[in-house]
């Protein structure tokens, strides 16, 4: 993942590596999927994602608009989710992977519209991260009270 990204940059991988975490690029590629899914890359999506890297893993915000625009291109080029799920669960616990399916909502409301297709990449994302159907949905009633968005 990184040495794609490593030569398009005209970086050595060992210096992209070291710059920007895998869980980071993971995350971020899981946010940029969910705000892709239904064909409509916002503003509103790109800013709560930005928002979100910076105030999850306290980056700055030239930070998380770097990781940002990796995980744009990186997410392109994915066959599947699964590379970014995996190492999402290589390094959180069950309750931290929650709070990355808490992340992924507030990213799909972020334009003030759920849509099924948002709603189907978070369950696929969720149970490939093994968060509960219980779970996912408790989170996604928590944060659709927090920004009163209509499906």
């Amino acid at each position: 993942m990184f040495d794609k990204i490593s030569q398009v940059l005209g970086l050595k991988p060992d210096t992209a590596s070291k710059e920007v975490s895998e869980l980071h690029l993971a995350t971020a590629a899981l946010m940029v999927s969910v705000s892709k899914s239904d064909e409509n890359y916002t503003d509103e999506e790109r800013e709560v994602l930005i928002k979100n890297l910076q105030n999850h893993f306290s980056l700055t915000k030239d930070s998380a608009v770097y990781i940002a625009d990796l995980a744009l291109e990186d997410e392109s080029d994915a066959p599947s989710l699964y590379q970014f799920t995996r190492a999402v669960s290589k390094e959180l616990d069950n309750e931290e992977r929650q709070e990355i399916i808490r992340l992924l909502w507030q990213v799909a409301f972020a334009d003030g519209h759920l849509d099924n297709f948002e709603l189907n990449i978070i369950a696929k994302i969720a149970g490939l991260l093994g968060v509960s159907a219980q779970e996912r949905i408790r989170i996604k009633h928590e944060v659709e009270q927090i920004t009163h968005c209509s499906q």
